[in-house]
């Protein structure tokens, strides 16, 4: 789906239609929370794990930290963080975490089957070069998942609605469906899919077909 090709106008009301039929096409209302789903997707797969340590290591201590459930998933993996000092910890601990910035034009030296980006491009100045960094390192026929959070989530409208701001302090952006579609456009790959996660609320059977009960988007990106 790409609008220039249809219009010049980014507003334009018919190719709106168009761009919104595509994404309802492609949404994947998953059955499950975002981690389980994920480490489904990389089971038995090669995967590059690109801001793998998430924030300090106190993180990697956790049960939750993602990182080492997809090394107990996946048939190869490695990570890609640009804390160097907690990278060489971990990799003294039989980690391989390679030190790098994502958004560089640097190539590793191989190629995956999946990549993941965890709540990682919101963070970046550079979105589109971050995406193209992941699908350099992709095998053809593989899949980038891009977890980020999302801004109608009604919690977050709610605690917006109360003045209360409560994102993480370095995030400078935030990323809807439309927006993912765009920076496919830009980074010359295809979102293929953008996987919601909803979370049960009072009616929210009822809206099945909106997004604000889902805290997080999944944008799934191939070549």
């Amino acid at each position: 789906m790409d609008w220039t090709s249809l219009t010049t106008d980014p507003c334009d009301a018919d190719t709106q239609l168009k761009i919104h039929a595509y994404l309802a096409d492609i949404r994947v209302i998953a059955g499950k929370d975002d981690v389980s789903w994920l480490i489904n997707q990389v089971s038995g797969k090669s995967c590059l794990d690109i801001g793998c340590i998430e924030h300090d290591l106190s993180y990697t201590e956790r049960p939750s930290w993602k990182h080492k459930k997809i090394v107990e998933a996946a048939s190869h993996v490695v990570g890609v963080d640009i804390l160097e000092e907690y990278a060489k910890t971990l990799n003294e601990r039989g980690y391989d975490i390679r030190v790098c910035d994502a958004t560089s034009d640097i190539y590793l030296g191989e190629k995956f089957d999946t990549v993941v980006m965890g709540d990682v491009i919101e963070h970046v100045e550079n979105p589109v070069k971050l995406l193209r960094f992941a699908i350099r390192h992709l095998n053809e026929g593989g899949k980038v998942y891009t977890k980020t959070p999302n801004p109608y989530y009604i919690d977050n409208i709610l605690k917006f609605a109360k003045s209360k701001d409560f994102v993480n302090f370095e995030h400078i952006a935030w990323y809807t469906p439309t927006m993912a579609l765009e920076l496919a456009r830009r980074a010359e790959c295809k979102l293929s899919a953008y996987v919601v996660f909803p979370r049960k609320r009072p009616w929210s059977k009822i809206f099945s077909k909106t997004d604000i009960f889902t805290r997080d988007f999944l944008y799934v990106f191939s070549k």
